[in-house]
């Protein structure tokens, strides 16, 4: 009874725990989530200052950009020149400006007209014609809200990126910049240019960025007037253009509510962009949190007592009754010290214990004796004896055998040890997807015998294929050499032991020809012979990278000499111009000259009997091209290399210029963008385009890591618009540059 009393209180304690991990954790989130959901809302109205910014002086920008472009256009200089009237002369650059004034308001949604007031003959050219400046006046403002003598005044004036209201006739405002054009032969003003904006659409624009309902838009010039206001009570916080440095805080308006209020300045003119949101507004959100949270706490708690008794009770049951299987075949009694859990632990540690012990003993016997009857194949002839009873499945009537030997210390067990378990692996992995095979270690060897369906030359291929991917692999991933032999392929498993002998008399070949994987088939008829040292390869290789043919041709003709004298055989043949052209080809790169495997016709190594001095004479001929090739590579790019390096500088002062781009730094150098990046590609053997590319790239990353913004670091490293920035950016370094900026 005193141990059941123990298992029921550490079962009750433990679900009551497990319901109070969640309700702790549940409120440490609550108090997290406050905090964060004011923080974001408050981010919210940063990031929509930050929208309205980007919005509007992008329009200014504009603006300022068509007021500059029309104060120096050639219509309107001449246009301005005119006194006392415009003659028949000049209505055709009346009317090409007509044209070139609606092409740009039709393309401008924010703007409303666009005109230019000529001071020396009082007309105004518009969107809607050429008419007088009173015509133009009376037609859409209100004059007795402002009088014409002051609107005509105002023009007369100079100016320059400046703003002014003006009240339509047909109801509204409109916002009109204007800029004064010069006449640059006698410096002094003659016309006007005036690009108007209706207020409403600098409301709808604010509208339709409000994130919610509550929130008040602002926009406040320096004069301390408002030149648009989005919100029912935007107008109604008393806010004063002096007394609005960037940045946030919480104020109170006129009815004494508190609100945050978010101000960002424009940098393309003097306005303030001004957000008010109600503080109540930003927590609504983090009461709902705080009522979701008490209301769950409260309910976790209740139901946590409730099912933790009732769990207790209900799985005590099973507990008793497997305690009472266990004691039928157990050969101890509970201590007094341990409860009904811990003898229970015991007793099946125990028992599985046992049981895995036994498993692997008997695993370890059926191994010992696959490998003991596998062993006896390779090294004696075949008695006869089944195989299937100690899991040798050799079922297809012909076999092959591959002996696999790392290159490693033979003092070095450990290493040795994990370079045949990985051979044995997966070679056997890759061998089961066309063959059967049988693994065995033999001595510091690896044996693999290959069981075939026949004799036909595509299955030799295939296992070549397959040794030679274990081969890359096990260099490529694990840091090691395998050298693997290989015997013919035998008949029957008799045949097993024969393939085992040649592939261990293949060891011979390996100091004479440049291969670790050697077939019994292919070197079969080999003559050792052969001799081909690599001091005179190397010797060859040397004279080809300078373009000495002579020197070359003399070494190759000594190596002709000592191999194709007398009777020589298809194999001695066959190697001897396959190494030769690879020579050739090493030659070749080492002097540069990367294309001659492509560009050059080299002798069939297939075709063995080839007369000796037909293959000599080819092989002069191919050196004498391949050296005069590297010299002349030698000679050009020996040339002026300064071109890429003035090229290089040039990006580096202009990558911030969004137009940079390989026509433009053609033009500079005055040169044609396909030569230009020839000539580049060919002095540093990279791309034009991604060397601009990589420099904004990189100095964008460096001004990420500083802090600015994605839409900063695009636009001072050249990009146009943040999205190509972006998808620049995760090509290159394969995260996005918020991801970055996190990281930092």
């Amino acid at each position: 009874m005193k141990q059941r009393s123990k298992v029921y209180l550490h079962l009750f304690l433990s679900y009551l725990v497990i319901f109070l991990v969640p309700i702790l954790l549940g409120t440490v989130i609550y108090g997290y989530s406050f905090r964060s959901v004011r923080r974001q809302e408050e981010k919210m109205n940063t990031n929509l200052l930050t929208m309205i910014q980007r919005d509007f002086d992008k329009e200014i920008d504009n603006i300022q950009k068509i007021s500059a472009r029309l104060a120096m256009d050639t219509g309107v200089q001449l246009a301005s020149k005119v006194k006392g009237s415009f003659g028949n002369e000049d209505q055709m650059t009346l009317y090409y400006l007509f044209n070139d004034l609606q092409s740009i308001a039709m393309s401008e949604e924010f703007i409303e007209d666009i005109f230019i007031y000529f001071n020396n003959t009082q007309r105004i050219s518009c969107i809607n014609g050429n008419m007088s400046s009173n015509m133009y006046y009376d037609l859409y403002y209100d004059s007795k809200k402002l009088p014409f003598d002051v609107f005509r005044e105002y023009m007369g004036l100079p100016h320059y990126n400046d703003m002014i209201s003006f009240y339509q006739k047909a109801g509204g405002e409109r916002l009109i910049f204007t800029m004064t054009v010069l006449d640059y032969a006698v410096g002094r003003k003659s016309a006007t240019v005036g690009i108007a904006v209706d207020y409403d659409t600098i409301l709808q624009r604010l509208e339709s960025m409000r994130w919610d309902g509550g929130i008040d838009i602002l926009v406040i010039n320096e004069h301390n007037d408002i030149i648009s206001a989005g919100g029912e009570n935007a107008r109604s916080h008393g806010l004063t253009y002096d007394n609005l440095p960037e940045g946030s805080r919480i104020e109170k308006d006129s009815k004494g509510k508190p609100y945050m209020i978010s101000v960002l300045d424009s940098d393309k003119t003097a306005w303030k962009y001004v957000a008010a949101a109600p503080v109540a507004l930003i927590e609504k959100e983090a009461r709902a949190i705080q009522n979701i949270a008490v209301a769950g706490l409260f309910l976790c708690i209740i139901s946590g007592f409730a099912i933790s008794g009732y769990l207790t009770k209900r799985n005590y049951n099973p507990v008793k009754m497997l305690l009472e299987t266990v004691k039928n075949h157990g050969s101890r009694e509970i201590d007094e010290n341990e409860n009904e859990y811990q003898w229970l632990n015991r007793q099946i540690n125990q028992f599985f214990q046992e049981q895995v012990n036994s498993e692997r003993l008997l695993a370890e016997n059926r191994k010992n004796l696959k490998n003991y009857y596998l062993i006896q194949l390779l090294q004696d002839y075949y008695n006869g004896r089944p195989m299937e009873p100690y899991g040798i499945h050799l079922h297809m009537e012909y076999n092959m055998v591959m002996l696999f030997e790392p290159e490693v210390k033979k003092d070095d067990v450990k290493e040795n040890a994990l370079q045949k378990f990985v051979i044995t692996n997966v070679f056997e992995e890759m061998c089961l997807n066309h063959f059967g095979v049988e693994m065995v270690e033999i001595g510091e060897r690896t044996a693999a015998i290959i069981n075939l369906p026949t004799q036909e030359i595509q299955h030799i291929q295939t296992v070549k294929e397959l040794a030679e991917n274990l081969q890359q692999m096990a260099e490529e991933s694990f840091g090691f050499t395998v050298r693997i032999f290989a015997g013919s392929i035998s008949k029957g498993l008799e045949g097993i032991h024969l393939s085992y002998l040649q592939a261990r008399d293949m060891e011979e070949y390996l100091n004479l020809l440049d291969t670790s994987l050697i077939l019994y088939d292919e070197v079969k008829n080999i003559q050792p012979e052969y001799d081909y040292p690599a001091e005179m390869e190397e010797k060859i290789i040397n004279a080809m990278k300078v373009g000495d043919s002579r020197q070359a041709g003399q070494t190759m003709r000594q190596v002709f000499d000592r191999n194709l004298t007398g009777h020589v055989s298809a194999n001695i043949y066959r190697c001897l111009i396959y190494d030769m052209i690879g020579t050739l080809l090493k030659g070749a790169n080492s002097g540069g000259y990367r294309e001659a495997a492509g560009e050059l016709e080299f002798p069939d190594q297939s075709k063995v009997r080839q007369p000796v001095e037909e293959v000599k004479c080819q092989f002069e001929s191919l050196l004498e091209k391949i050296c005069e090739k590297i010299l002349l590579l030698e000679k050009e790019t020996s040339q002026d290399r300064t071109l890429s390096k003035k090229v290089q500088k040039y990006i580096l002062e202009n990558y911030m210029d969004p137009d940079l781009n390989i026509s433009l730094t053609s033009q500079h150098f005055d040169m044609t963008p396909n030569y230009l990046s020839s000539v580049y590609k060919k002095q540093t053997g990279k791309s034009l385009l991604d060397y601009i590319n990589t420099m904004r790239l990189e100095h964008a990353k460096g001004l990420l890591e500083e802090g600015k913004s994605v839409v900063e670091a695009a636009e001072q490293t050249g990009f146009r618009d943040s999205g190509t920035f972006i998808r620049a950016f995760k090509k290159k370094y394969g995260i996005t540059p918020g991801q970055l900026k996190k990281k930092t």
